[in-house]
């Protein structure tokens, strides 16, 4: 492992030294403005410090998934639960990745270890539904839940009682396939899905004993044109519950985002709306209570030459805001669209990402713009914030990041698809340790982030060609913690709408035998050809807002906000890159920059680049041409 600070090319001999506060604002504009001069030269011409990249840190680490598991259309993990001892993994998989991967495979894997390093394949791919694109995991009254993502058919509900055979209990979407998929939410002692329909406005269905749903929500709470509701993706982070009411993000593109709250999961009010700030905030994540205050980040749609920067705002009463962050610290176009909050050791840590520049063309991807690094801040009060280091940590290709605290310590996961994504530590937030940085950075990556299992770290590589890859420490790094969570005894069911029975069937799926691998590695054979691939959406363990966010207008692009292990990550994940580092495709010289007739289309749901003639998104499934922002 290496100590390493600001201005990181050359990484041997570099010594342990404190991060220095950010550049002055006009010494940022000069870098910045030499840095696009610099576009299109190789990184050799760039970096005068190291004339080589440096070598992969993946000492004590060992890769145990290659290829998407067994399937490079696997490519990237959006959820993922601890249950009777084991840890389960979700896999998103779509056909229209076949143009990066070579694979016609689709439908959602369910996978399983007890170790971190030997998997198991749950069913058979979308438990037998191959429509059944994801899976959003949670465990409640001891039974592991799969809620299923499916355009075609409508959501469907599976549940186990040992995490091997799966029973459906809802199919066709509660009778509406516009019910395509829902966010899960266990709270006082119910099992909540708030579903996204972008047809007649979101819907909350309750159960109180896991078996039958009822409706308590219908049509948006009176708004019609909300499409969907905002969730952590790390299950040991739930949502924010605030003075005994837990709060839910809505995604409304027409009026502007809201925020409702609940004390029992039957009644729901809204607290807020028309984005509080700014009719631009479609979406409104409620993420953090800091010193007995509600923080919510506001995330605007825009143009992609025109997308503002997120609003931070608190709460000491859940229904009057005050707002701590304007604009993103307003430092620039497309920079701070989205970030995330962690406390540590009594501070506020805020990270702020910059939006993904890059054009996914199959055969020749290119940058529409250099990559701007991402910034960290930390607060004692939740509204003066200082800046830890550089932007990117001094490298202006790492340009989103999020963090997360394990055991005593902080950990930064940073994307970067030019020299390969990263993991630091701190202990106290000030000093930073680089502990991993993954090999074979390409343009295809889609970020990754840190999940702790057994004392063991596990780090998740989303690959839009390659499929996912799992790295796990040698050595156990966090004190172990307990590993099944269960929701609690049995309850009453209280009086609300008329319940609706939740159709169950004998459908079920049986767990099949560990797949095989190298030694201790599961998946296709190293070095994957060009036939095969994969794919992201976020970090696993970091909001799978899932299309829940910024919204797009015709030729504009909206982005995925993601939080995976740990509080806060962002739709693409980490990395680490050197200064001056763009304009170059991973692997050799430099990008073409697209010609100026080339306008990429924009998937209307979650932002990504969508390739000529596409039919589905292949960064979130959904078919080219619906609506916008149908999470």
């Amino acid at each position: 492992m290496r100590l390493v600070s600001e201005g990181r090319a050359g990484f041997p001999g570099l010594t342990s030294v404190r991060l220095g506060l950010a550049l002055p604002m006009a010494a940022v504009v000069a870098v910045g403005a030499v840095i696009l001069l610099l576009a299109g030269m190789t990184w050799a011409a760039v970096c005068s410090v190291a004339e080589a990249a440096p070598p992969p840190l993946t000492d004590g680490w060992t890769k145990v998934v290659q290829g998407g598991f067994n399937d490079p259309n696997n490519g990237y993990s959006p959820s993922w639960a601890k249950f009777k001892d084991h840890l389960y993994l979700g896999t998103f998989a779509v056909d229209s990745t076949s143009m990066y991967t070579g694979s016609s495979k689709q439908g959602g894997d369910i996978w399983r270890t007890a170790d971190g390093v030997h998997w198991e394949q749950i069913g058979t791919p979308g438990l037998g539904n191959v429509h059944n694109l994801r899976f959003e995991l949670i465990v409640f009254r001891d039974k592991l839940y799969a809620i299923s993502q499916n355009t075609e058919d409508g959501l469907e509900v599976w549940a186990s009682s040992d995490g091997t055979e799966f029973t459906r209990l809802v199919a066709g979407g509660f009778g509406t396939k516009e019910n395509y998929f829902a966010f899960p939410f266990v709270f006082q002692e119910r099992l909540i899905l708030a579903t996204s329909n972008g047809d007649t406005g979101g819907e909350i269905w309750v159960s109180d004993d896991g078996q039958t749903f009822r409706q308590v929500v219908a049509g948006g709470l009176g708004h019609p044109e909300v499409t969907g509701f905002v969730s952590f993706a790390d299950p040991e982070h739930p949502d924010p519950i605030f003075r005994g009411q837990l709060y839910v993000g809505v995604s409304n593109p027409k009026s502007g985002g809201e925020i409702w709250r609940t004390a029992d999961g039957l009644k729901w009010e809204r607290v807020a709306e028309k984005g509080i700030t700014r009719a631009h905030t479609i979406l409104l994540i409620p993420d953090i209570i800091y010193k007995d205050q509600l923080y919510v980040f506001g995330t605007a749609s825009g143009t992609l030459d025109n997308i503002l920067g997120f609003d931070l705002l608190r709460t000491s009463d859940g229904v009057t805001w005050e707002q701590v962050v304007e604009n993103g610290f307003n430092v620039g176009k497309e920079r701070n669209v989205h970030g995330g909050l962690e406390e540590f050791k009594g501070r506020l840590y805020l990270i702020s990402n910059t939006m993904d520049p890059r054009v996914l063309v199959p055969d020749k991807p290119f940058e529409r713009m250099a990559p701007r690094g991402f910034q960290l801040r930390v607060s004692d009060d939740g509204k003066t914030w200082k800046q830890i280091g550089e932007d990117g940590f001094g490298a202006v290709t790492s340009f989103q990041g999020g963090t997360v605290v394990l055991g005593d310590v902080l950990y930064l996961s940073v994307f970067d698809y030019h020299e390969g994504s990263q993991l630091w530590r701190s202990a106290d937030g000030e000093k930073w340790e680089l502990v991993f940085i993954e090999p074979e950075p390409s343009f295809f990556r889609e970020g990754g982030g840190a999940l702790e299992f057994k004392g063991h770290l596990l780090w998740l590589t989303n690959d839009l060609k390659k499929g996912l890859e799992v790295w796990r420490s040698d050595e156990v790094m966090v004190a172990e913690a307990s590993t099944t969570t269960s929701a609690g005894a049995s309850t009453t069911t209280s009086a609300g709408t008329p319940a609706t029975s939740a159709t169950e069937t004998s459908t079920s799926a049986t767990g099949t035998a560990p797949s095989e691998g190298s030694g201790p590695m599961t998946g296709s054979s190293a070095g994957v050809s060009s036939s095969g691939g994969g794919l992201s959406a976020g970090w696993i363990a970091l909001v799978a807002v899932l299309g829940a966010v910024a919204l797009i207008s015709l030729g504009t692009a909206v982005f995925l906000m993601v939080k995976l292990a740990g509080k806060s990550t962002v739709l693409t994940g980490p990395g680490l890159g050197g200064e001056g580092s763009v304009g170059w495709l991973s692997g050799g010289g430099p990008s073409e920059q697209a010609p100026a007739s080339s306008s990429p289309a924009f998937c209307a749901r979650c932002g990504a680049s969508l390739t000529p003639g596409a039919k589905f998104c292949a960064q979130c499934g959904s078919p080219v041409g619906t609506p916008p922002l149908r999470p």
